[in-house]
This record gives structure tokens, sequence and C-alpha cells, in this order.
């Protein structure tokens, strides 16, 4: 047993370890000395794995003298019946470690043979290999300085303005891979919204809404407003099927799928402590689609209410020149895509960002003993039970962004 009531993995030994750590050429042919498990996410800091962090003492080949330290994330299947199943049915493992391992470094490839200034930036953590399934095993970015922002209190202008940067250079990097291959994006396919998980994610979808429709109707002065909830629910698969295809004559790109605050890693300024770089982390959701669907979750999700009420265009601006400029390093500037096209786009897209409020901000906002508990729900999300659902949603913080969320929608003629 370690960390008091964790016990650690049977499955995580030294040959397991070391098979990871001799994936990476800086350490190869290391010998596992100890190391030491604990889990790396709190509650409600991640819903659909297990991540634990492993600190190593290892001795390199030929150097007996000297023990070094390093230390690796590792995610793996959530013990949650719903979780898993969802991890399962829709590939999710096998989907982030294609991109970690193929899609990521194929499109850093391009990057380098177009930066004359060779300065490439990388915007993730490095995976090691693993043959054990359903595992994935990344770079402890913490060792390098990076750190997760509060959640609850979300992100400043600083902090919005260096994660839609290094977004846009993510997806330019992915529409210069696709010009390469078209092939490369078959694998990011829509897999959340599609026939076959149709049935698992109404009952999702429909628990989320009527239990906002009931906590939201209590709120005196919104009592109208559970009832323009409810009336999303007969049409809503259909659109959100249709808003998450690649629109025709328009740019698609290899979308996070996830962009919100807890999957985003900061570096800071050891001189000044302002942000100075960003990187993604978390990409079981990935989509090849409009970058609009990105915007809006983000914007939905992740910002404080100040800089998502006064900063949302400034922040698109921010995101078109720098995906501009990266497109014209990767000589894709033949692509074209105006900032008013993208101002148009996520207009259009605004339904996915109402559907991103209701059912990932309250997690993002909610205090640890809010967090919706999934522990006892069926597979197919059947017996969900509302009370469950209304509870992160009934929390103080949640309660004041949908308050001023509510008529912002409305006025977008979505409720």
């Amino acid at each position: 047993m370690e960390s008091g009531t964790f016990e650690r993995p049977s499955w995580l030994e030294a040959e397991f370890i070391e098979e990871a750590l001799h994936s990476r050429e800086e350490y190869e042919g290391v010998s596992v000395v100890d190391s030491k498990v604990q889990l790396a996410a709190g509650k409600g800091d991640n819903y659909t794995s297990v991540i634990h962090r492993v600190t190593i003492q290892f001795k390199r080949k030929n150097n007996d003298e000297t023990t070094e330290r390093t230390s690796l994330i590792i995610k793996s299947l959530s013990s949650i019946e719903i979780m898993a199943k969802f991890l399962s049915d829709f590939k999710v493992f096998e989907k982030e470690t294609a991109i970690y391992q193929v899609t990521i470094p194929a499109m850093f490839r391009l990057l380098r043979q177009h930066d004359e200034r060779r300065q490439i930036h990388c915007l993730t953590p490095f995976c090691y290999k693993t043959s054990r399934p359903h595992t994935l095993i990344l770079e402890d970015l913490m060792t390098s300085g990076f750190k997760m922002a509060d959640r609850r209190a979300r992100l400043d202008l600083a902090h919005c303005k260096m994660t839609v940067k290094n977004l846009a250079r993510f997806h330019a990097m992915s529409l210069a891979l696709y010009d390469e291959d078209p092939t490369s994006m078959d694998e990011y396919s829509e897999k959340v919204y599609n026939d076959t998980s149709r049935e698992m994610m109404m009952n999702f979808i429909t628990s989320a809404i009527n239990a906002l429709a009931n906590v939201v109707e209590r709120w005196p002065g919104f009592e109208k407003y559970g009832d323009k909830f409810r009336r999303l629910l007969p049409t809503i698969w259909d659109r959100m099927m249709e808003i998450v295809k690649p629109k025709p004559n328009s740019l698609s790109v290899l979308n996070h799928g996830d962009c919100w605050v807890n999957n985003l890693m900061f570096h800071y300024c050891p001189a000044t402590g302002t942000v100075d770089d960003v990187k993604f982390v978390d990409f079981q959701l990935s989509r090849y689609s409009s970058p609009a669907l990105d915007l809006q979750y983000f914007v939905y999700t992740s910002p404080s209410e100040d800089i998502r009420s006064n900063y949302t265009e400034l922040l698109l601006e921010e995101y078109h020149k720098e995906l501009q400029d990266t497109l014209k390093i990767l000589h894709c500037e033949h692509h074209e895509f105006t900032i008013d096209q993208l101002k148009e786009e996520f207009e259009e897209k605004s339904l996915f960002g109402l559907i991103a409020a209701a059912t990932v901000l309250s997690a993002v906002v909610a205090d640890p003993n809010d967090v919706m508990d999934l522990e006892n729900v069926k597979e197919d999300g059947s017996n969900m039970d509302l009370k469950l659902v209304e509870k992160p949603l009934s929390g103080r913080r949640y309660k004041q962004a949908l308050e001023k969320l509510i008529p912002h929608f409305e006025k977008k003629g979505l409720l």
C-alpha cells in the first residue's frame, strides 16, 4: 500500500517501467532501482481514466555509481463501468496512442521541414511505448515546471491567449499533414455523435439536460428556462450530428476535442511569474472537423466569466493570426479562411458551446465534494439518477456562471 488508502496496481512493476523507459532514446538501457506510485488526479480532476504518477530511481548502463530520477504519468482504464465501456467502445486509448505516437510526430516533422528558424516548439508531452492494452505512458510535464491552473477560478486573459495561439499551431500543422496525406485523418472521424453511440450519448445528454432544467427552474427569475432546456431534447441529437460534420468548402482540422482547463499544462517565466507556454494533454475525444468546435468548447468551459463576456472576439482574432502565420510557415497559404469566416463559423457552432456549458462547465467549477459519482451507473447510462447529475449543477460557482450564460444563449436563439 502507498499513500495511505492507495493500492499500487500489480502490473506496475520494474519490468513494465523499464520497457517504457527504453522506448525513449535518452533512457535506453537504464535499469530501475526503485519506484513509487501515487494517484496523479484528485476527485473532479479526471473522469475517464485512472491516472498514476510514478517516481523512478534508475541507473544507466555501465554506470553503477550514479542514481538518477525521473517520473512518468500513466493512464489506464477507468474502473467505473460506464466510463470503461465508453473508452472501450470508442477505442479511445487506441486513438490517443495514435495521436501521440504517429500523428503528432508527423505534424512536427512537417514543421521542421518548413520552419527555417528551427525553433520547434512541442505542444504535447512525449509518449512512451507500451505493450499493455488500454494504457498510455506520458512524460511528466511537472518535472519541466508545467502545472495545471486552478480549474475553479478558470483562466485569465494571458492564459487564454496562450491557449488559443498554441491551439492554432496545432490545427495548422494538422492541416499541413492532411495536405500531404489525406488518409492521416481517417482515424479521427466522428466517434461521439454518430449512429453507433446514439443510445449511450442520448442517455447521458437527456439526463444532463433534464437535471439542468430541474435545477435552473428553482432559481428565482429563471423559472421559464427549465422548459426551454427540455425543448432542446427532441432535436438535439440530429443538430449535434450536423454540427460536428466537417463543413464542405471550409477549413477542417484535427481538433483536440476536449480542450478545457484540466487538459492544459501551463509553464511560467521564473523571473516574472507570467505564463509563457502551454501544452495539451488528453486527446481521447479528438475529431477531424471545424476548428470552431475546439474554440466553442474552450470558450464556454475554461475562461473566467469576465474574459468570456468581454474578450471572446479578441481570442478569435489571436487564434486566427497565429493560424495564418503558421500556415504560411508550412506553405499552406492556399487554404483561405478569413477572420470573418472564422467568426461566422464560431456562431454557427454555438449549440456545441451550449452543450459544453450544460455538461462540462459544472465539472470545471465543482468543489471536490460536489463531483458527480458515476461508480454505480450502468454501462449504457440508463439508470443515471437525476439527483446524481444535479449535484454538481447545484454548486454556487456553476449557478453564478449559468445566470450569465443563459440570457447569452437565449439572445442567440438557442433557448
